[in-house]
């Protein structure tokens, strides 16, 4: 499995070269490795094709990239697209449409949930104040702003049944931070990178 992750991330980092800082070829790495840790269902190989395929077009298109990733997957013209059947072309393709925080719908496959779920990230307010304020360029009151609407309790940040379950404890002491967060700590987090 590791050649076949170390290939996937090879194929595929050129389309994190030029992303905002929080979405490097290292948000992909730690999708991967969160994903593969929650992944109790569905097949490695497609985990990890997803997990790398996920923000692929962010730097091109930000509003739009998780469905530029599922029409670049449904064409499936790369060589390791080409070797997955119709149902594993639509579980990726869904799994990168599906992967945002403001996706409402029903997952299409345990695949979804857990690419969805990885890109969350660990439920840790210091390094999600650290990623944002890295692709908000230190602007500290847009990450205090962004942090509180996405990740507090009322927040638009969905979390997938297999997260809830996986992290019930830490998501809610998580969310009840992010809804006490204010602008100090922001800087106090940022300055103590």
């Amino acid at each position: 499995m590791k050649k076949y992750r170390e290939e996937i991330r090879s194929h595929y980092q050129a389309f994190y070269t030029y992303g905002d800082p929080a979405h490097l070829i290292d948000h992909a790495d730690s999708v991967c490795d969160l994903a593969l840790h929650i992944n109790k269902e569905c097949n490695e190989h497609l985990v990890i094709l997803a997990a790398y395929m996920h923000d692929m077009f962010n730097a091109n298109n930000r509003p739009i990239h998780n469905e530029l990733a599922y029409a670049y997957v449904l064409k499936a013209e790369d060589k390791f697209l080409k070797k997955l059947s119709e149902a594993e072309i639509l579980e990726v393709a869904h799994a990168v449409l599906e992967h945002r925080a403001s996706f409402k719908g029903e997952f299409y496959s345990p695949l979804s949930a857990i690419i969805s779920s990885a890109d969350r990230g660990l439920p840790d307010l210091d390094f999600i104040v650290r990623r944002s304020m890295k692709f908000n360029k230190g602007n500290a009151e847009d990450v205090y702003s962004h942090i509180r609407s996405k990740y507090g309790v009322k927040g638009y940040a969905n979390y997938p049944k297999v997260y809830q379950e996986i992290f019930e404890k830490e998501l809610a002491l998580f969310r009840k931070l992010a809804d006490e967060l204010t602008l100090e700590k922001v800087l106090e987090i940022w300055k103590g990178r």
